[in-house]
């Protein structure tokens, strides 16, 4: 470690005493941060810009320009004069302006450290000052890298953590303390014992220690840093309607009911039902290898926590009760929740619902989680989350894989595939074939009866998954027939009519699903395809009608295959295939197939296989080999400038967002840490009438990281490493601007 002096900060909280603020950088840590000025290509530079003041907000460019090459009166006015929100380089924009201006920038780390923690909280590990201790001791509660940035700077300035939070970890109680406590307890963990800790708060502090100070030195046993709490602390009494007299009775299973001062006794066993501490280990890396940029796990996309077992007491309290009159006890607290308005001191009464709830419950809750976000109770939406994911059972889960494939995306719909793929590990399984098993069958695989009274019949379904009866004699016909006079029990033929919508609406959601399973790189072992999709009464006829993909194990397609009529694989040529049963298979994406396109086109025409969604003949661009060597593809026109407006209010985003210039380009995220950047002349105005700006002309395409904020000249990615399934959707999506 070296260590620079640095101009002395503010003085410490709660009267401590002021202490210098530093530079401390880890060896050759400087020296990296600053070579990241090379990433900062701005693309052009104008003349003015070697100028201070001005009441001109610089532009992107500028800001590169002057923080990576400028000189240091331009750079410091440039900071000194924006934030950089909205670029996509903060973060080497930050370690450029700490390695170059060191202790200076401290006021300018921490206000970027503040407003995204888990992206920018690293630019905080090389300062030894005492106001980020409280910043530090508050991120030890994320769930995303701010934790790590937090244990990173603790360690690294230990003493100083220590004169900094001792006057709020001896202070009032509440949150702040909590917090201080935690960094304390986190820092004797980490190997800064006693001694020396106290020691370092002796030479910055009074000379005597007592033994209140040394006692937060003391670990308690099983520590980990606490997640955030997800109620608030009571105050005064609890509600009426959590009293055990308005609730209903719970029964046991051994007979009778569960005394009153049991229940009381579980209720306020259940009142500390809270999520489980974050995951461990703290996700992220400043400098992973082989990568220039740091490794940045936001909270959304992290391990989230499940909700916390109940203590022994609370277990054993419900394991004497029957679990349907537990079950209908939990629901009658949560509706008395719901009616007072999800009080967040009582929000404890939703996440209780995983020790106490069953199906019926999961039943009524998913659609309440469903229409939270809407409403903005985002936290009650996570802990539903949490809740059925907790659960595992195969209601609760199908409920949870709804949620997730209706999002349109967003930190909830991260959050919620986080939640699924952890209860599918629970089970050994991927999401993919999580949803597989679960699947909705209606019954269908076993035949549906359907009673007249008089008259029988069984409900199948065709080969285009129309339902259809089969008669007592055999018959086959499209639909039942009309109830009679001598039917009993006529109410049947209605019963068919709405079965006959939910089986259209479950059918479209499988359809929906395969189809995402293609655009998205969505595998399953091979060995699932015979075992459990295909005896499928509905995914079983929809996977034969679809090509299938062998894939490798950087998810390239090896060979397409479809599935003959005897369950086998067969390749182009329509001899039998063998497939490892470990081998990912997937739906590969026309773009994906080549040269080999056209001749399964005819295929399929041949077999006269009617596809449930268009794959092979889905509208695809295949790039060429040297299109794929490539750094860029040439451009065409005209396109209409109301097109361009389309794309931007869908996936795409303009470069006039947050500017009163037109769109002159529009750019979208592919997997794989890639931007489509796609420029066009003359521009497109954010607001106003389209039409106005003309016919537009795409002027080139090409590929970028997804972290560069897409300014320099130089084109230095080739369009093959760009997903091509991603790809040839966003290149479909821009073809129909063209202006025919």
């Amino acid at each position: 470690m070296t260590v620079d002096d640095g101009t002395a900060a503010g003085p410490v909280d709660d009267g401590a005493a002021a202490e210098p603020a530093v530079m401390v950088w880890a060896d050759g840590e400087r020296d990296r941060w600053l070579a990241r000025a090379a990433a900062l290509d701005p693309g052009v530079h104008e003349p003015a810009w070697s100028t201070t003041g001005g009441g001109t907000y610089p532009v992107p460019a500028q800001m590169l320009w002057a923080i990576a090459r400028g000189p240091d009166e331009v750079a410091r006015d440039v900071i000194a004069r924006t934030r950089l929100r909205g670029l996509r380089q903060r973060v080497d924009l930050g370690r450029v302006v700490i390695a170059r201006f060191g202790i200076d920038a401290l006021d300018h780390a921490v206000t970027e450290a503040e407003g995204s923690p888990d992206q920018l909280g690293m630019l905080l590990l090389p300062f030894r000052a005492p106001r980020i201790a409280p910043l530090a001791a508050g991120w030890l509660r994320h769930l995303g890298s701010a934790r790590l940035w937090a244990r990173l700077w603790l360690r690294r300035h230990p003493e100083t953590a220590v004169r900094a939070l001792l006057p709020a970890a001896t202070g009032k109680p509440g949150r702040v303390r909590q917090q201080a406590e935690d960094a304390l307890h986190f820092l004797t963990t980490a190997g800064h014992g006693e001694i020396d800790i106290v020691a370092g708060y002796a030479r910055g502090g009074p000379a005597g220690i007592d033994s209140g100070v040394r006692a937060l030195f003391a670990v308690p046993p099983g520590f980990a840093v606490p997640p955030q709490a997800t109620h608030t602390a009571r105050k005064g009494g609890d509600p009426a309607w959590t009293c055990p007299e308005g609730l209903p009775e719970i029964r046991l299973t051994d007979g009778g009911a569960l005394p009153e001062d049991e229940v009381a006794a579980l209720i306020a066993g259940l009142r500390e039902a809270r999520l489980e501490d974050p995951p461990e280990p703290a996700p992220g890396d400043p400098e992973p290898a082989g990568s220039e940029q740091p490794l940045v796990v936001e909270a959304p996309a992290a391990a989230q926590p499940m909700v916390r077992a109940p203590e022994p007491e609370v277990e054993k309290l419900i394991a004497r009760c029957d679990r349907a009159s537990l079950a209908a006890f939990g629901r009658a607290l949560l509706d008395e929740w719901l009616t007072a308005d999800m009080p967040a001191a009582q929000a404890w009464v939703l996440l209780a619902q995983a020790h106490v709830g069953d199906d019926t419950t999961m039943d009524r809750l998913a659609p309440l989680v469903r229409g939270w976000p809407p409403k903005s109770r985002y936290l009650r939406a996570i802990d539903g989350h949490a809740v059925l994911a907790t659960m595992g059972t195969d209601v609760s889960l199908r409920h949870l894989l709804a949620i997730e494939e209706n999002m349109s995306g967003g930190a909830m719909n991260e959050r919620a595939t986080v939640y699924l793929t952890q209860a599918a590990a629970r089970r050994g399984l991927s999401v993919t074939q999580l949803a597989d098993r679960l699947a909705v069958t209606h019954g269908l695989d076993t035949g549906i009866p359907m009673d007249y009274g008089t008259r029988a019949f069984t409900v199948t379904v065709d080969e285009k998954l129309s339902p259809q009866v089969v008669a007592a004699d055999g018959r086959v016909l499209a639909r039942p027939p009309k109830p009679g006079a001598k039917d009993t029990r006529p109410e049947a033929y209605q019963w068919f009519l709405q079965f006959k919508k939910e089986l259209r609406a479950t059918v479209a959601g499988h359809v929906a699903r395969l189809r995402k399973d293609m655009t998205r790189h969505r595998f399953r072992p091979a060995r699932d395809l015979p075992a459990v999709v295909l005896p499928h009464p509905l995914l079983g006829p929809l996977a034969r009608r679809l090509l299938w993909g062998e894939y490798d194990a950087a998810n390239r397609l090896v060979r397409a295959l479809r599935i003959a009529e005897d369950g086998s694989f067969a390749d182009l040529d329509d001899s039998t295939a063998t497939v490892d049963g470990d081998t990912p298979i997937g739906i590969p994406h026309p773009a994906e197939l080549g040269a080999d396109l056209a001749d399964w086109r005819q295929i399929f025409v041949d077999y006269e296989i009617l596809q449930p969604f268009p794959q092979v003949h889905r509208p695809a661009v295949s790039l060429t080999g040297s299109q794929r060597a490539a750094t860029g593809l040439p451009g065409w026109g005209p396109v209409a400038p109301e097109r361009i407006l389309e794309l931007v209010r869908e996936q795409w985003t303009g470069n006039a967002e947050y500017s009163a210039a037109p769109h002159t380009r529009i750019t979208r995220d592919l997997p794989g840490g890639h931007t489509l950047v796609v420029d066009f002349a003359p521009g497109v105005p954010a607001t106003g009438n389209p039409v106005a700006a003309g016919p537009q002309r795409i002027v080139e395409i090409w590929a970028d990281h997804r972290w560069s904020d897409h300014l320099q000249r130089a084109r230095r990615t080739p369009m093959g490493v760009c997903d091509p399934a991603a790809l040839s959707e966003a290149l479909v999506e821009l073809y129909p601007g063209v202006i025919v």
